[in-house]
């Protein structure tokens, strides 16, 4: 090998043999997306766990208080900013859930009525 001429990589010959795939290129009749949310983790990545969102707001309401007990206002607002919006986010959560609930009983009762009128 000769240490005086400079390597360059090799660039790739075929620019479908890549390890990543890319968004939305078909392989061998699967298609990619790379947007798709897992876990029930949204854009910015909240779990939608009430659970632990509950602990969320419970965290971040110890924390304003232990920001507030050192003197610090502004870092007190901040946590209780994320406590409030992790609160909306539980709130509309067992809203939806409430309101998914209740469909179900409409159309189970619904579905029940037919099913002794037609006995």
């Amino acid at each position: 090998m000769r240490n005086d001429k400079i390597r360059r990589f090799r660039p790739r010959m075929n620019k479908f043999r890549s390890r990543r795939p890319s968004n939305g290129m078909k392989n061998n009749g699967i298609i990619h997306q790379n947007n798709i949310h897992r876990n029930g983790l949204s854009r910015n990545h909240v779990n939608k766990n009430p659970h632990n969102l509950e602990r969320l707001v419970e965290k971040y309401k110890n924390l304003a208080k232990e920001a507030l007990s050192s003197g610090d206002k502004i870092l007190h607002e901040n946590y209780l900013q994320h406590s409030d919006h992790f609160t909306r986010i539980l709130s509309e959560l067992t809203l939806s859930k409430e309101t998914h609930t209740s469909k179900e009983k409409n159309d189970n009762a619904e579905s029940q009525n037919v099913v002794s009128e037609q006995n």
